[in-house]
């Protein structure tokens, strides 16, 4: 799911830049427009600033993200990493430590997501709660880490903290909104208030602004419910 939360939170961002940029710069065109991705946030940082060092953390950082790919598991058991990917690892906790905060956190909330799939979650949570108590990082990045302090917890963790962080972020005006909707509505299940679940999923499944993975999800989980009765 880490996967799908990065790409989902990747489209999720490139509209809501869109939509600020359309504002900012209207009558203008959109040339310009930054959009933060797995490895646009490299590319991005290279084009606020042209020096040497910006361009050689810049090319680490996308050469970390392809080397370490994904974060493949079998039957829920998460594959060892391999010499390239640990090479890879490595490079993004360099980067995470020695670059502006932007690219910084990129790395770091990558750096994060691969401890947690291999087994150091608590590791993982420590970086994702730094970043996101962080006032002086961008909102969207520190709204990124939230989302996946969260997910790693939803199932063992304090209901209640985990309610009211994402419910900093599950306004519709707010562009992670059905992600965070979606990770209460797991958490309506797991405190047995299916109703309240049933409501979240329903809304998420019609909701035509929602990424299609979590509609996706939302559906299946109304399915099973139904099959439960």
């Amino acid at each position: 799911m880490s996967d799908d939360i990065f790409r989902e939170v990747d489209d999720a961002m490139r509209m809501e830049r869109l939509r600020k940029s359309a504002r900012r710069f209207a009558g203008l065109g959109l040339a310009g427009l930054i959009l933060i991705g797995a490895g646009i946030g490299g590319w991005e940082y290279y084009l606020s600033s042209l020096h040497k060092d910006a361009l050689a953390k810049s090319t680490t950082y996308l050469g970390a993200l392809r080397d370490l790919g994904s974060d493949s598991s079998v039957a829920g058991t998460s594959l060892p990493l391999t010499p390239a990917q640990q090479k890879a690892l490595t490079a993004l906790t360099e980067v995470g430590q020695a670059s502006p905060s932007g690219l910084a956190t990129l790395a770091q909330l990558r750096e994060a997501s691969s401890y947690a799939t291999h087994g150091k979650t608590q590791e993982a949570l420590r970086i994702w709660d730094t970043i996101q108590q962080d006032t002086k990082l961008d909102a969207t990045l520190r709204h990124v880490a939230t989302l996946l302090w969260c997910q790693w917890q939803v199932d063992s963790g304090d209901i209640a903290t985990i309610r009211s962080r994402l419910s900093l972020l599950s306004n519709e005006s707010k562009p992670f909104a059905a992600l965070a909707n979606e990770q209460l509505a797991v958490l309506d299940l797991r405190a047995g208030d299916t109703k309240s679940a049933r409501d979240r999923l329903t809304r998420l499944q019609q909701d035509f602004n929602a990424p299609n993975g979590v509609r996706m999800r939302a559906g299946g989980l109304l399915q099973t419910l139904d099959q439960q009765g």
